[in-house]
Parts: structure tokens; C-alpha cells; sequence
């Protein structure tokens, strides 16, 4: 199997792994074969186990950012909300007056941070003004919207909004970051991977079995597939996504690659392969991965994988957990 992609390595390495340990064997000696460097097998299995750390550290980022992520929305759609009730409220009551005409535009769910802030601060200013207003016939003062819901409790989930958002920006940076430490590693890790591919034919003669089962980096000649169409649903049974998909045409197919990524925002270099599954096995794969709150999203692809290496995704398809 070669590099074809973040998600890949994993795969790779252990191949290497397997390999670089038939190699010592054949070889004998104390210490086996080492690369340039003084890397020898045990340094490499220890960046191995480096590296699934780092992508788990990429997965926990990237499920942290996507519960950020949903108990904002959560957050916003209620404040949008309360935002609709108060204009309503204030053309009932107040119509025709300044306060009417001073009402702010209410905002839509995905504008940016600063246009729903504003507008919130915007509604608790008016509703402060309004609230100081003397009593007048026909209008309930403090104004109060229904549920009982109040000023101050307004206030508090202006605040609340405030951190989350901050919480949303803290968990995007400790992506980011989380990305370029395991970006780092598998750029060391190529280099060693580089490195075995030229010491060993120094080895071996040529059509040595250990020459011939070398594994390579990169796919191999050929085509890339077409892509097949997948399917993602919940299924409140088992609390798990179900994904389908549709058979290939393509006749070398190997096999077919269910792979993951935490959020609503599918990052191809944040995929973790989820399931291997031969190509006469049943298309379909239960999975809760990154669905463990309710709320929060995780995108799938599934990759047709040809023997050759070169391969090809399907759209994504996204499943949310309900609340």
C-alpha cells in the first residue's frame, strides 16, 4: 500500500515495520540493519507510536472543535431567536416610535461572529432603554418575552455566547496545532521511509524475495477510479451511523476504505480509515465515531482502492447525532 494521503500512513509504516523485521532476521547480527542517522528498527517503532499519539491528538481536536462547534450553533439559533420575539414584541407595543425604527436586523444563522454580537449588544441596549421607559397603558414594563425570559437572563446568555465562541477558537487552534506536530512526524517518518528504500537493495542480490516484496511510496502506474456514491444515516438503535454505498465498476478493485473526520467541514487531511473491507463483502458499516454527544456531526468518505494504490472518494455524506 503507498502514501496516498495523511490517513495512509499508519498502513505504510506498519508495512515497513514488518518488512525492516524479515530484513534483521536475514541479516542476524546483535543489532539488525540501521539507516543514516543511526536510525535502527526499535527508533522507528517508537516514531510509529508517535504518530498514532499525534493523529489521535488531530481526532480529540478535531471532536473538541466539532462539540464547540455545535453548542455554539445551539446558542446562536436560540438568541436569534429570543432577537425575532423582541422585534415583534416592540412593533406591538411601541409601533410607530423611535424604538421601532431602532430595532436591529436580525441576523442569519452563519454570519460571522461580529454581526451576531453586534447584533445582540444592539437588542440589549434597546431593551435597557425600554425597560426605563415610565409605565404607559397597555404595555407590561420590564418588558418580558415569553417563558418569562428577561434582561438579565438575556444577559447571561449573551456572556455564555461570548465564551463559546472563545471556546470555538481555542479548540480551531489546538487543531492547527495538533495538524502541523503530526505534519512534522510524517515528514521525519518519510525521510526514514526514503532511507530503507535505498540501504536495503545494498543488501540483497537482485530477485532476492525481500528485494522483490519491498514496499513501495507511491501508487503504482494506472488510472484513478471513479468514484462511488455513498450513503449515511443514524440509526437511533444501535446509536451508530449506517454507511452505503453503491458497488464499483471499475474490475481491479482491491478494496473499498470507509473513512471518518470529526465536524460538518469534511478536511480530507484530517481522515482516519475506519474500515478495509473486500470488495464481495456487504457495503455497509455501523460506526460511532466521533458521535459520541448529541448534536455533533462527523463527515464519511468512501474511497474505491485500486490494486495499484491509486484511489478515489465519494462526497461526503454527513450524519448527526440528535439531541
Amino acid at each position: 500500500m503507498p502514501i496516498s494521503g495523511h490517513s495512509s500512513y499508519p498502513a505504510v509504516v506498519a508495512q515497513f515495520l514488518a518488512h525492516w523485521e524479515q530484513v534483521d532476521d536475514e541479516i542476524g547480527g546483535m543489532y539488525g540493519i540501521g539507516l543514516r542517522g543511526g536510525v535502527m528498527r526499535e527508533d522507528f517503532d517508537g516514531m510509529s507510536d508517535d504518530l498514532e499519539a499525534a493523529r489521535d491528538a488531530v481526532t480529540d481536536s478535531g471532536v473538541d472543535r466539532a462539540l464547540a462547534r455545535a453548542e455554539l450553533g445551539g446558542m446562536i439559533e436560540v438568541l436569534q431567536g429570543r432577537l425575532v420575539e423582541f422585534n415583534r414584541r416592540v412593533r406591538a407595543d411601541f409601533a410607530g416610535s423611535a424604538y421601532e425604527r431602532s430595532l436591529s436586523v436580525a441576523f442569519t444563522i452563519g454570519d460571522a461572529e461580529s454581526a451576531v454580537r453586534e447584533a445582540l449588544r444592539y437588542m440589549a441596549r434597546l431593551w435597557e432603554r425600554i425597560d426605563a421607559l415610565p409605565a404607559r397603558p397597555g404595555v407590561t414594563l420590564p418588558l418580558v418575552l415569553l417563558e418569562n425570559y428577561k434582561r438579565t437572563e438575556f444577559n447571561s446568555d449573551r456572556d455564555a455566547l461570548r465564551r463559546g465562541y472563545r471556546t470555538l477558537s481555542e479548540a480551531e487552534v489546538d487543531l492547527k496545532v495538533a495538524r502541523e506536530e503530526r505534519n512534522d512526524l510524517q515528514d521525519e517518518i518519510y525521510e526514514v521511509l526514503k532511507a530503507y528504500r535505498l540501504k536495503v537493495p545494498t543488501l540483497f542480490a537482485e530477485g532476492h524475495a525481500l528485494l522483490d516484496s519491498l514496499p513501495v511510496l507511491t501508487p503504482g502506474p494506472g488510472h484513478t477510479p471513479a468514484p462511488v456514491t455513498a450513503q449515511g444515516v443514524w440509526q437511533s438503535g444501535t446509536l451508530q451511523a449506517k454507511i452505503t454505498w453503491a458497488a464499483s465498476a471499475e474490475p481491479g478493485v482491491e478494496s473499498y476504505q470507509v473513512r471518518g473526520v470529526p465536524g460538518d467541514d469534511y478536511q480530507t487531511d484530517d481522515e482516519e480509515v475506519l474500515a478495509t473491507l473486500a470488495p464481495g463483502a456487504p457495503r455497509e458499516f455501523l460506526t460511532d465515531f466521533a458521535l459520541g454527544a448529541p448534536g455533533v456531526s462527523a463527515g464519511f468518505k468512501v474511497y474505491v482502492v485500486l490494486a495499484g494504490g491509486n484511489e478515489r472518494g465519494s462526497d461526503a455524506v454527513y450524519v448527526t447525532r440528535p439531541e
